[in-house]
């Protein structure tokens, strides 16, 4: 199998896992020791544990991980062929599973952003904001003894995906920003996710957008903002249950039995729904701390730009 071969093969979570779980094996014999991949694309929405919750998509071909951060990792330990160590571990698992040997890749870091910091030093701003440690916690979306996959900052996924913006990229955003309002009671607007992308991901020179690149990105905001509007509630589920009639078309009323039915099935939901409320405010509860922390240390707060440098 030529170590170029596309990869067509649809892949769904169970089959990422396999795959993850083979790859984690060898790199775990080839590094003698866990190593960390930053990733970003379908695969996250698939992946991680909460925005798969928001997300409609439950497939992707690959696996986005950015080498250049894993290659500057690996050199500051001395080791200067990690990448094609890795490559020949995805590689070989490819060649067990039958798929293209770019199921994993790093075909977008041509176009990934360098910045400069206050003093000049050219720096990968991505791999910057994504390794610090409440990113990590919130976004490893995979870990096993040889491997563990983190996801790029929420602002950055979204600012990628503003790219390109086509296929499942709209609704991947929307996933996202749900995501976030769910969290911490987030209402977007255009004009507070067009701050929120320019102050956070200014590396993607947006200070440098010809007029009409401006405007191709408000309207790719503005039609985000109106997909989450349009998105349905937490409780979508439930009108399917009580959308499809329960007795026969042609019966011009409900007999006792299906009645009563009818009461027993709304009670149970209900009950339901508030054991899943109260699920969900304990989570959250816990979470809310740290994810408060984050909104205000990274996703929210331009001066932790340069703070961290």
């Amino acid at each position: 199998m030529s170590t170029t071969s596309h990869n067509e093969v649809q892949l769904s979570k169970p089959i990422l896992l396999d795959l993850l779980n083979d790859l984690q094996s060898r790199t775990l014999l080839e590094f003698r020791t866990q190593i960390r991949l930053f990733v970003h694309g379908g695969a996250v929405m698939v992946l991680h544990p909460f925005l798969s919750t928001s997300s409609t998509r439950r497939t992707t071909r690959d696996i986005d991980y950015i080498r250049r951060a894993f290659g500057h990792e690996w050199r500051k330990r001395g080791v200067y062929d990690a990448e094609e160590r890795l490559q020949a571990c995805i590689n070989a698992t490819a060649r067990r599973f039958q798929v293209g040997t770019d199921w994993m890749n790093a075909d977008p870091d041509v176009a990934l952003p360098f910045a400069r910091d206050p003093r000049g030093h050219i720096y990968d701003p991505i791999y910057h904001d994504s390794k610090q440690q409440n990113n990590i916690d919130m976004n490893t979306i995979y870990e096993a003894r040889g491997l563990r996959l983190i996801s790029v900052t929420m602002f950055w996924g979204v600012a990628l995906k503003l790219v390109r913006y086509k296929k499942e990229d709209p609704k991947d955003i929307v996933a996202m920003l749900k995501h976030g309002t769910k969290l911490n009671g987030v209402q977007w607007t255009p004009a507070l996710m067009e701050e929120w992308i320019k102050t956070l991901c200014w590396p993607m020179g947006y200070s440098q957008y010809h007029p009409q690149q401006l405007e191709e990105l408000k309207i790719r905001i503005r039609d985000a903002i109106r997909l989450v509007k349009m998105s349905s509630d937490d409780h979508e589920g439930y009108a399917s249950v009580f959308g499809s009639p329960l007795y026969p078309s042609n019966t011009l009323r409900p007999s006792v039995t299906v009645a009563l039915t009818i009461i027993l099935l709304y009670t149970l939901v209900a009950a339901h729904t508030r054991l899943h409320i109260w699920k969900q405010t304990l989570t959250q509860a816990r979470m809310r701390y740290q994810y408060q922390r984050t909104l205000t240390t990274i996703n929210y707060s331009p001066s932790f730009i340069y703070r961290s440098r």
